[in-house]
């Protein structure tokens, strides 16, 4: 039997609103800062989980990987989608999803989670460097 897991995390609307505040202030550099404390903080918090997830399932250390959409293993932000019917996001997290499928609030991440032995970040299509030389 195999097991899958999938996640999203988000520091929440708070960070969000807070930037635009100190942007809108002309507080640049604190608004970027705190920007990217929000987006650390997020990807951090994914990462425990991940931990969290692997010890609860009492998997080693290190094995499995954590892919997000919109990346070139898994490039559909479409599916962001699923994950929201799948997971309460909406409902207990307070997130939603933009037309075109990106997450709100931005400091967010939605993945799956794969713990197989041999599972590796991988690309489906065509790099970015490819993409701007034809």
């Amino acid at each position: 039997m195999d097991v899958v897991a999938f996640q999203v995390v988000t520091v929440g609307q708070t960070a969000t609103g807070k930037f635009e505040t100190l942007y809108d202030a002309g507080e640049y550099t604190e608004a970027y800062f705190l920007h990217g404390l929000a987006v650390q903080t997020a990807e951090a918090t994914a990462e425990y989980l991940h931990q969290h997830i692997r010890h609860e399932l009492g998997i080693p250390d290190g094995q499995g990987k954590r892919y997000s959409w919109g990346y070139p293993a898994v490039p559909n932000l479409g599916d962001h989608r699923k994950v929201f019917d799948l997971l309460p996001a909406e409902k207990e997290l307070g997130m939603s999803l933009t037309r075109a499928f990106q997450l709100i609030p931005e400091q967010s991440t939605a993945a799956i989670i794969i713990h197989h032995p041999q599972a590796k970040y991988y690309s489906t299509g065509e790099s970015r460097v490819d993409q701007l030389t034809r």
